[in-house]
């Protein structure tokens, strides 16, 4: 399988490390800049490209890789698109609903296949913990803290338009997990704090089976600190917990005693990217479309509005 990397950034490293142990070629590499020095970090003998489209043309590809910008997606997809290419896109799909549908119009007229990466659903612990029994849903809290990402070119995510912003960028993984693990969310209440380069924000969910769920992300961590997060799951039948500081990866309490078990080797990045190669080779859908990727962009938007208007919004509210 030929594979073309679209952007040299931190996650297109992240990706080309998962790719270097995988039964993939990564046979060309794009970057507006020149992807060189990328390039001589691994050893793939790929070609380097500064043009989407002439990568796409050229290269004699399967599929292409998308880790460029946010605001850059559907330029990018439709230079893939157009060359009849299967797409893996880096979350979030957009940073607008316009822009998303247009994305998901794209790979229809084009019947080509779209992954995006909300790759919290494939790391193992975050999995586990859906597939555990733990009765009727109840109350969720997922946290996720970071320094501010100061390594996107041209300070992009310090820009909102291009970034979306902490709910947009961040706390979207914690969002679609969520939403994936409960269903459609009916309201949210999100209180944000922003400053030039910090960004702090809180959203409390109201599912329509009736839980409710916290979700705290933060870009204004010390740079010392890095990148933490934490998942409690509770239901009338148990409780379920991951605190990325703690050695044990998850515990299960049922009234039949303490469950404590560690994650499995594969990290989430192999396992979302192996599940995008095998559907290429097979010719399947992937799990994680563009229909379920805007969904989870539209609560994202939801959270966005209501700390804007300090009321609760329904997702459904956010229509442009």
């Amino acid at each position: 399988m030929r594979i073309g990397i679209a952007g040299t950034g931190f996650m297109a490293e992240m990706h080309a490390a998962e790719y270097a142990e995988m039964d993939v070629d990564v046979v060309a590499v794009c970057s507006p800049s020149g992807p060189d020095e990328f390039l001589r970090s691994f050893d793939f003998g790929a070609d380097a490209y500064t043009d989407v489209a002439r990568m796409c043309e050229d290269a004699a590809l399967d599929a292409v890789d998308v880790c460029t910008p946010t605001h850059t997606h559907v330029d990018v997809v439709r230079a893939v698109a157009e060359n009849g290419l299967d797409v893996f896109l880096e979350k979030p799909i957009a940073g607008t609903l316009e822009e998303a549908n247009e994305i998901s119009r794209i790979v229809d007229d084009a019947g080509v296949r779209c992954m995006v990466g909300h790759v919290v659903r494939y790391v193992p612990s975050y999995r586990e913990a859906r597939d555990l029994s733990i009765g009727d849903p109840g109350v969720a809290r997922a946290r996720r803290l970071s320094p501010f990402p100061d390594w996107g070119s041209g300070d992009w995510f310090a820009d909102r338009d291009r970034s979306g912003g902490v709910f947009v960028d961040l706390a979207i993984h914690d969002l679609d997990y969520l939403r994936w693990c409960w269903g459609p969310v009916e309201r949210v209440f999100a209180r944000r704090r922003r400053e030039s380069e910090a960004e702090h924000g809180f959203a409390t969910l109201r599912f329509e089976n009736g839980a409710v769920g916290y979700v705290e992300a933060s870009w204004a961590q010390p740079e010392s600190r890095p990148l933490t997060s934490e998942l409690e799951l509770a239901g009338d039948d148990g409780l379920v917990e991951f605190d990325s500081d703690d050695e044990a990866a998850y515990c299960e309490w049922t009234d039949d005693g303490v469950t404590v078990e560690s994650p499995l080797a594969k990290s989430g990045y192999r396992r979302e990217l192996e599940h995008f190669a095998s559907c290429v080779e097979s010719g399947t859908d992937p799990d994680v479309g563009p229909a379920a990727a805007i969904a989870s962009l539209r609560l994202a938007l939801a959270a966005e509005r209501s700390a804007d208007r300090g009321e609760p919004v329904a997702p459904e509210e956010v229509i442009a």
